[in-house]
């Protein structure tokens, strides 16, 4: 696999050194090319090779020594699929040129054959040569980091923060004009927030090894602000309980039960732990269960809240527009192009604000799509399906499944605009841009003939 590292580390995949490694003698790495004629030297090389002469007879020429990336391609190849005999190859290697300007690149090699045999100290060993030689090497120091932590010694654990703390230190100062071109700001955004927040908890995780409670729950505190985790939550709690504060406890395993399995990758603690967790503490300071729902209900709402404060934190789309009609709404297909209320002065546009949550929002879609064909062929009638969802990460799987009527655009603001309060809200603007027609939750009756009046009503109004 090819390894891809963001610029701010918010996909840390070591590379497969075998792509690298079997470069062709010319490669970008900046080895030297193999020498058309051996060099004239006083000790001749391994291979006996003569002395060199001012112009030697091509029919008489010795054959050259290989060159060291040839060498090296010959040593990756002969292993095969086998990463015992790779390792054992580049070391060998290594012995013979150790200033070899590959060595990062081995190094690498090295530390993904040895973490697929679970030798996790030869691989921090390898992580840590890459820093010695590159100590901008942000990837290896993420990994020296997440291998240290595991290690029992106070020794491990500090170089483990120190690690850490640099990364967190360098995340802070990324330059988002430095992402891939290919990459979003959004995406460059989100990525970084929540690598920041992996190294908090993991620097917390390290403090708490370190029986440094406050440093941890200033850690753990600062990753969950950063991004609402369940693994922040747990320790957070796991730390409370320690120091007999049951009600704070309590109200930290509960926000990681409301958010436990969400994540994929954090699979450190289940709902079925953190329910006997919760329950038994609350039995064992109330007597009963009474009140744990509400416990529950007011966490949901939390995180909810901290979640949708870190989005607008990370990308404003349409900051500071207060004209509905001056704002840009983006395509969910990222190949069309952006709508801008605007550009549509003259015509009447039909706005549908729906979610992939929303059920009456599947119903009420036959009834748009009757309004639409009604009016197919107009040009002066526009049919925007607006998603206002708060994850816009599962829109596209969704729509693989439903079909929902109309260009379909992100709200990115204009459903604050508008006032939109409840789903699904349908709004029609006339010719100027004012609204003639509104109809905020599921109201069937009627629904379809309201729209298409108010369509007709709008198209008779001169635009102003």
């Amino acid at each position: 696999m090819k390894s891809r590292i963001f610029t701010l580390l918010c996909c840390l995949t070591l590379p497969a050194a075998g792509i690298s490694l079997a470069a062709p003698p010319q490669s970008p790495t900046g080895a030297a090319p193999a020498k058309s004629a051996p060099a004239p030297k006083k000790t001749a090389p391994a291979q006996a090779t003569p002395k060199a002469k001012s112009a030697p007879a091509p029919a008489e020429a010795p054959a050259a020594a290989p060159d060291a990336d040839a060498e090296l391609q010959a040593t990756v190849q002969q292993a095969g699929q086998d990463p015992v005999a790779l390792a054992k190859n580049l070391e060998a290697y290594l012995v013979k040129y150790p200033d070899t300007p590959r060595r990062a690149a081995i190094y690498r090699a090295l530390i993904q054959t040895e973490m697929q045999q679970q030798h996790q100290k030869q691989a921090l060993d390898y992580a840590e040569k890459i820093i010695a030689i590159q100590p901008d090497d942000s990837q290896s120091m993420y990994l020296a980091a997440s291998i240290l932590e595991t290690m029992p010694d106070d020794t491990s654990q500090l170089r483990a923060i120190d690690y850490d703390t640099r990364l967190i230190e360098r995340v802070g100062k990324a330059d988002p004009e430095s992402r891939p071109q290919q990459m979003t700001l959004e995406d460059w955004q989100s990525g970084r927030i929540k690598f920041t927040m992996n190294l908090y908890v993991l620097r917390g995780r390290m403090q708490r090894n370190l029986h440094k409670n406050d440093d941890a729950v200033k850690d753990f505190t600062e990753g969950f602000r950063l991004l609402p985790n369940s693994a922040a939550a747990v320790n957070l709690g796991e730390i409370a309980e320690e120091q007999k504060h049951a009600d704070e406890a309590i109200r930290q395993y509960a926000a990681a039960f409301m958010m436990a399995g969400q994540d994929p990758e954090d699979n450190s603690v289940t709902r079925d732990t953190l329910r006997l967790k919760m329950g038994n503490l609350w039995h064992f300071t109330h007597d009963s269960n009474s009140g744990l729902g509400d416990i529950w209900l007011s966490a949901f709402d939390k995180n909810k809240t901290l979640s949708a404060s870190e989005k607008l934190d990370a990308v404003a789309y349409n900051k500071d527009v207060t004209d509905p009609l001056q704002f840009s709404m983006r395509p969910v297909d990222s190949k069309a192009s952006a709508v801008k209320l605007a550009d549509s002065h003259g015509k009447i546009v039909v706005l549908n604000f729906w979610t992939t949550w929303c059920a009456y929002c599947r119903t009420m879609q036959p009834m748009l799509a009757g309004v639409r064909e009604k009016f197919a062929g107009r040009d002066d009638v526009l049919f925007l399906a607006v998603n206002a969802d708060e994850e816009q990460a599962g829109v596209g799987a969704f729509l693989q499944t439903q079909k929902v009527d109309g260009t379909l655009l992100f709200a990115d603001g204009v459903d604050h605009a508008l006032h939109v309060e409840s789903i699904p809200t349908v709004i029609v603007l006339d010719r100027a841009g004012k609204v003639a027609y509104r109809t905020q939750g599921f109201a069937p009756d009627n629904f379809a003939d309201a729209v298409s009046a108010a369509i007709a009503k709008s198209s008779s109004a001169p635009a102003q």
